[in-house]
């Protein structure tokens, strides 16, 4: 089928079904519309894109979503290729579905190649307000319900994940659906499939039906991606809390290896309590199956033709078609391959309805999967401990990378080489992830050579960046950009906070502030618990000490030897004067009586 495009002046939020949800129909090419519509697309919205050169949709599980188109200049309806408006093209397994226009490249040798994301993208620019949830449709219920835009997505899951989460500063919804610490991908986990207007998330999406790839039948090539390099063939679980240290011992991941390699995890944020070695061994062998330790990395790159779409075989597998996240038998008997794996990615040719190619296999994490995973594992000042346990998850991350691209670009023509580009694509139009880096500074992306850049640093401007994790951060002065709000000088020790100073952590957990002389004594302290100042200041012969807590206060004079010699304490609304001597030597009632041994008025002793 040929793609066909919608003006980006229609309203695509107004797009409802016979129920007033919106939707955009991906089984057909019927569209609702509510009442009134700026205008409305019947048919094939503006015109068919009859003259495509070519048309390709790539998706990858839990990834990108986007469209690339060539064109001619002269070829019909041209015209309306402009940003922002909507191309609706045929995909693999999820009928036609809407990619938004964000760039056009010019035009070489009267061509013009289009790149578009999927309308699910415009999730970026709708906005939540914050709110908490304890539940994964919890969760996406507020996504909607907190929206502070109108929101016409649905959010569908039949997961009931219980887990805390929450938003705590306005953030758009596709930055909480995945791609950071605290999304839901990373607390609720789970797998994506995007349709329309529709996000859904599943344990595992894709089936088992029965699909093969035999060379010699359907098969017209496979690249086949081997991999042991972080293959290990046994876990050691440990404990750590200061000096105390309790392991497991090595616990061997199933089948037979001709090397040993163990990794040691870090079990230490899975357990409040001390554990015994028997308890990290049971937690090995979990880590062992939820992580899939001792399998290698192993995926394949297939080009093949259905037989579906063949009128050899139309007959006999009418059912033959592959989506993502499905199970697919690989057959090549030359290089020994004969096993089943995941489709983890998919490029489909619109214009001829059929695959390009399938990628099969291990789901590779890359660089920023791996942090963003170990981010859920780790506190927000991480332990010496964890801090090693992320630098050798990057370290993992930098040395398992395979492909990619390294160039020297010149961006103006000059014949200068003037900027680094390091990508997962030789082709600045076709990366994705991709680090720049000239004489005015460096920029990082997930989202293309143009960005939108996540992390960069200029002379000018410094380091920025969406999250820095560090062990020891070595810095003269930190401060927020008013200077007001937070202010700390760490060579002076001056700091100065602006707002609200919250100590503690999570469940009331016990936070303290410490006070210390200039010689590093300990002279005070303030608890967020008992909300009590406790301030001891040396005297000559002996200390004085003011002590405020909730409900009393209490003033006390102690002698070099650290024994009481007086206090004066307020406490349930009655005056205490003590000695060492008599706990109790005066005492004056809230209801205006007094107690003492003695009493004197005007020199007079008074009796009672």
């Amino acid at each position: 089928m040929r793609p066909y495009i919608i003006d980006k002046n229609f309203d695509l939020q107004r797009l409802v079904d016979a129920n007033g949800n919106p939707v955009f129909d991906s089984a057909s090419l019927a569209v609702y519309v509510q009442d009134p519509a700026p205008s409305i697309p019947d048919g094939f919205g503006l015109g068919v894109l009859i003259d495509a050169i070519s048309c390709a949709v790539k998706t990858e599980l839990n990834g990108m979503d986007e469209l690339t188109l060539t064109y001619p200049i002269i070829g019909q309806n041209y015209e309306h290729l402009q940003l922002r408006n909507i191309i609706v093209a045929g995909t693999a397994g999820r009928g036609n579905q809407p990619y938004r226009i964000y760039r056009i490249t010019k035009p070489l040798n009267g061509v013009v190649t289009v790149y578009a994301r999927h309308l699910v993208y415009d999730l970026a620019g709708i906005v939540v307000k914050p709110f908490r949830a304890g539940t994964l449709q919890a969760a996406f219920a507020g996504l909607v319900n907190n929206a502070m835009t109108i929101n016409p997505f649905r959010f569908v899951t039949p997961r009931t994940t219980p887990a805390q989460f929450e938003v705590k500063i306005p953030s758009s919804v596709w930055s909480l659906l995945g791609g950071q610490q605290g999304s839901i991908l990373d607390i609720y986990g789970g797998e994506y499939t995007f349709d329309g207007y529709t996000v859904r998330n599943d344990t595992q999406v894709g089936a088992d039906n029965g699909v093969s790839v035999r060379y010699g039948v359907n098969m017209t090539d496979l690249e086949q991606d081997a991999s042991c390099a972080d293959c290990y063939t046994g876990v050691v679980a440990y404990w750590q809390k200061e000096d105390d240290v309790v392991y497991s011992p090595v616990v061997s991941a199933a089948g037979s290896y001709g090397y040993v390699k163990i990794l040691s995890v870090d079990m230490s944020s899975k357990f409040d309590d001390k554990p015994t070695a028997a308890q990290l061994t049971t937690a090995a062998e979990q880590y062992i199956v939820d992580n899939e330790i001792g399998i290698p990395r192993v995926s394949w790159k297939v080009e093949f033709v259905p037989l579906s779409m063949t009128e050899e075989y139309k007959a006999i597998a009418p059912l033959e078609s592959v989506s993502l996240g499905d199970t697919v038998t690989v057959v090549f008997t030359k290089l020994g391959v004969n096993a089943s794996a995941r489709v983890r990615a998919i490029e489909w040719d619109v214009l001829l309805d059929r695959y390009i190619t399938v990628d099969l296999g291990s789901i590779r994490q890359n660089i920023a999967d791996t942090i963003a995973t170990q981010a859920r594992e780790i506190k927000q000042a991480p332990t010496r401990t964890e801090v090693a346990s992320l630098s050798a998850l990057i370290a993992a991350g930098l040395m398992g990378a395979e492909g990619g691209s390294v160039r020297f670009l010149d961006t103006n023509d000059d014949g200068e080489p003037d900027t680094l580009y390091i990508a997962d694509n030789p082709d600045p139009q076709l990366a994705q992830k991709v680090w720049r880096f000239n004489y005015e500074g460096w920029a990082a992306s997930a989202n293309g050579y143009d960005g939108p850049f996540v992390m960069g640093a200029t002379l000018e401007g410094g380091i920025i960046a969406d999250y820095i994790t560090a062990g020891t951060l070595t810095a003269i002065k930190i401060m927020s950009q008013d200077g007001e709000s937070f202010y700390a000088d760490l060579d002076s020790g001056t700091v100065r906070i602006g707002g609200e100073l919250y100590v503690g952590g999570a469940n009331n957990a016990r936070g303290i502030i410490h006070i210390y002389n200039s010689s590093g004594d300990e002279v005070g302290t303030i608890d967020s618990l008992g909300f009590k100042l406790n301030y001891t200041r040396p005297a000559t012969g002996g200390q004085d000490r003011i002590h405020v807590r909730s409900g009393s206060y209490d003033v006390t004079r102690y002698n070099s030897g650290g024994t009481m010699e007086s206090q004066a304490m307020l406490q349930a609304g009655a005056l205490y004067f003590a000695t060492a001597s008599d706990a109790q030597s005066i005492v004056i009632n809230s209801n205006g009586t007094i107690r003492c041994k003695k009493l004197y008025i005007n020199g007079v002793e008074v009796t009672p």
